[in-house]
């Protein structure tokens, strides 16, 4: 008996080490899953082409202040793309890279071309989402020389590069063959991403959420 019990006890010391092991195996497994990051080459993102609107500033009211009239809002010029990008739903990209351009002609008819990035976070693949960036009322009357109204048609191009892990991944044009990438003519800084605008408060479930700056 004594030597059948020395077994016994010997099996199950076995089966607790086992156990454990295939515990610890089974908890490696899934931080290296967890920690393991997606990847994304070109084509792995759809992304539509820049739309442009003239968008008023907005009108809020807030509790304990006298309302005020503002009977000449001044408008802001909006760029809005939808995109989506192709993999696993149970993945999430943790950031993407969003780099504007606008291309003007200014009061010399000389171009300008203005730049500036928006990062969006938690991006799920398969999903549709928007971006958007602005141009303030200012920086579009010291273009155009009209500091009280925009019109979107002294735009002449516009377009937005993607990036992932510094690398670009897609993006989208107004203009085609040799003059897709129109920005390479040279840029300035002076569009801002939507938190940074009065807009900040509008829409959020319209946008893919924002890094904020």
């Amino acid at each position: 008996m004594r030597q059948v019990d020395l077994i016994r006890k010997f099996l199950s010391e076995i089966m607790k080490s086992l156990l454990t092991l295939l515990t610890l195996i089974g908890v490696l497994g899934f931080s290296t899953t967890g920690m393991s990051q997606i990847q994304l080459a070109v084509g792995d993102i759809k992304v539509d082409e820049p739309e442009v609107e003239a968008q008023p500033t907005p009108q809020f009211q807030a509790g304990g202040v006298k309302n005020k009239n503002v009977p000449n809002p001044r408008e802001w010029l909006e760029l809005e793309v939808k995109f989506e990008v192709k993999g696993d739903e149970d993945d999430i990209v943790p950031e993407l890279l969003f780099r504007y351009y606008v291309g003007f002609r200014d009061q010399s008819g000389s171009p300008r071309i203005l730049t500036g990035d928006v990062k969006h976070i938690n991006v799920v693949p398969g999903d549709e989402y928007y971006s958007s960036a602005y141009v303030s009322p200012s920086t579009l009357g010291e273009i155009t020389g009209d500091f009280k109204k925009f019109q979107p048609s002294s735009v002449i191009a516009q377009g937005v590069e993607v990036y992932y892990n510094g690398v670009i991944i897609g993006g989208a044009s107004s203009m085609s063959g040799s003059k897709a990438k129109f920005w390479q003519a040279g840029t300035v800084a002076g569009v801002l991403s939507k938190d940074e605008t009065p807009f900040a408060l509008l829409w959020i479930d319209r946008y893919a959420q924002s890094a904020k700056k």
